[in-house]
């Protein structure tokens, strides 16, 4: 889908009311959804307006972007991969997911992914950031992109950089972190401290991170229900109201959650706790593999 930025343009007052809204846990307004003739507009407050329109095929839209003023191309461009993009891939029948994941070898050098879901600002990136810089790569930081083949879920490597604060960033790369802005969140590429895995490689685990920052360590496997029930909010949605599309995506994940393990993930979000947390998710990950194996 190609698109470009169109100049910017002040965010004006709409006349339709919204049929959706992304709502951070702190109840900021994140993302507004309303219909727009025979498209859909989607705004992200203070930021950019994506008007959305479908062509001739289902595979096939029309993008457009008017970013706010004052509102730098980076944030517009990650905007469109980390939002509009698996929107589109959802609506068109894939599974896209709101998560970072990481890669993690056996013994043989065989690689596996392991999964991160999370709300905004609830760790996830600083977490897959913290499995990287102890060596096990980055696969991707905001967009867990799924493709089903041979029985296996590949998991899709994206962009290789970190969407990080200042604080992570400095935790991850130490006096090498680029600080442009200490209030916001900037992209820190992938470097040799900070490897960056660019091959797909199939998913064998999946962590919801709990929303009590100061839980202490834990995991635990949900059940089949469980699991089906907590992936649902991490899935990215165009339209709610189609119900024929909603279907096929809970059938997508209903199938998801059965085949491949998923966890509760609780801890402390202190960086001097990531070390523990690494340790117990290798763990666990370890004990699974054995098991499916049949050791």
């Amino acid at each position: 889908m190609d698109w470009s930025p169109e100049s910017p343009r002040a965010q004006q007052p709409l006349s339709t009311d919204p049929y959706d809204r992304w709502v951070s846990p702190e109840g900021m307004c994140m993302a507004e959804f309303h219909r727009h003739d025979d498209a859909f507009l989607v705004r992200f407050p203070t930021q950019a307006d994506f008007v959305v329109t479908p062509q001739g095929t289902p595979q096939d839209f029309d993008i457009r972007a008017w970013p706010a003023p004052g509102c730098d191309p980076a944030t517009v461009t990650n905007l469109y991969h980390n939002a509009i993009e698996p929107m589109l891939g959802n609506h068109n029948g894939g599974l896209f997911l709101h998560g970072s994941a990481v890669r993690v070898d056996d013994e043989g050098g065989v690689g596996s992914a392991i999964a991160f879901l999370g709300l905004s600002r609830g760790g996830k990136t600083t977490l897959a950031g913290s499995f990287a810089k102890a060596g096990q790569p980055f696969l991707t930081e905001d967009v867990i992109d799924l493709r089903l083949d041979g029985g296996h879920y590949w998991l899709q490597p994206k962009r290789s950089k970190l969407r990080l604060f200042a604080d992570s960033a400095r935790f991850l790369l130490g006096d090498k972190a680029p600080i442009a802005d200490a209030e916001l969140k900037q992209d820190v590429d992938a470097v040799e401290a900070l490897p960056f895995s660019s091959e797909p490689v199939p998913l064998k685990q999946i962590y919801i991170l709990g929303t009590d920052h100061q839980a202490p360590l834990s995991i635990r496997p949900f059940s089949l229900q469980e699991a089906l029930s907590t992936l649902m909010p991490h899935a990215f949605i165009l339209d709610v109201e189609d119900r024929k599309r909603l279907h096929g995506h809970f059938a997508r994940l209903a199938d998801l959650s059965q085949d491949v393990d998923c966890y509760a993930l609780d801890f402390t979000r202190d960086y001097a706790e990531l070390p523990k947390v690494r340790t117990e998710i290798l763990a666990n990950f370890d004990v699974r593999s054995r098991d499916q194996k049949g050791y």
